[in-house]
Formats: C-alpha cells, sequence, structure tokens
C-alpha cells in the first residue's frame, strides 16, 4: 500500500472525521449517516454496539433528541492510522465541550478516546467500525499494567 500520507489518505481519512463530528453537532443524521458503511458497527461509551444504519440511526436519534445534547462540540484529535487491509485502523482523542448560556458556563463535557476501522469505498473512505471510550484514571489504556490497546 502507498504510504498515506503520499497518496491523500490521511487527509481524506481526517476529513471524514472531521465531517463526522460536524454532522454529529449539527444532528445532520441524513449527512451522519452517510459517513458509515451499510453494515457498520458504533459501540457507545458504557459498551452497547449498534449494528446497520437502523440501529445506528436510532442511537444518534435518541442522543441527539436530548435537551442537553443541543450546543456540544466535539473535538477529535491525535489521530493514529494504521494500515489495516486496503483500509486504517485508527486511534483518536475525542473532548466534548460545551457553553451553556444559561449559566455563562464554558465547560469539558467528558473527554475519551476512540478505535476505529475506515474502510475504502467508490466514493471515498467510509466509517466501518467506531468505538468510543472515556478516558479517565481508572481506565485508561496503560501499558505499565498491560491495559494498553
Amino acid at each position: 500500500m502507498a504510504d498515506m500520507y503520499e497518496n491523500g489518505d490521511f487527509l481524506r481519512v481526517s476529513n471524514l472525521l472531521a465531517r463526522y463530528v460536524w454532522l454529529f453537532d449539527m444532528a445532520d443524521l441524513d449527512g451522519l449517516m452517510g459517513l458509515f458503511t451499510p453494515d457498520a458497527l458504533f459501540q457507545d461509551t458504557a459498551g452497547k454496539e449498534y449494528v446497520g444504519e437502523p440501529a445506528i440511526r436510532g442511537y444518534f436519534t435518541e442522543l441527539t433528541a436530548l435537551p442537553a445534547f443541543r450546543g456540544r462540540r466535539h473535538h477529535l484529535d491525535n489521530l493514529w492510522l494504521q494500515p489495516d487491509g486496503d483500509g486504517y485502523a485508527a486511534r483518536c482523542y475525542w473532548t466534548v465541550t460545551r457553553w451553556r448560556t444559561a449559566e455563562n458556563a464554558k465547560v469539558i463535557e467528558s473527554v475519551g478516546y476512540s478505535t476505529d476501522q475506515f474502510v475504502r469505498s467508490p466514493d471515498g473512505f467510509r466509517i466501518a467500525a467506531r468505538r468510543v471510550h472515556h478516558w479517565r484514571d481508572d481506565n485508561c489504556p496503560w501499558a505499565p499494567d498491560g491495559t494498553a490497546i
């Protein structure tokens, strides 16, 4: 496989993730579902798995309908791609922020990391699997005790 930087794949996957967070934060579920493969897997921070477009859409529909969701911003960074077949396995950190207007409070609501699978499709990369995890001092991947991912 060609180098992911030379062939532009790193930028393509980065752009896919940028579209993911924008569409998610705007509750654009039609656009969001277009980023996943039809048989994709999404695992939430509680470990519950949703497989396929109807199940994943149901999860995001419930989540984005919560009053507390509006105004949340998801930030992804430190993308680490590894070639995996004709696609990529990835890890990245995520942070959820929100400006609570009524209290004039700018807060970090949650932090974590994801493990993802991206596959090539005729019109670009798609998310085949996305697993999101909280990152806390008691559950983060930690090489000294053997829990590194």
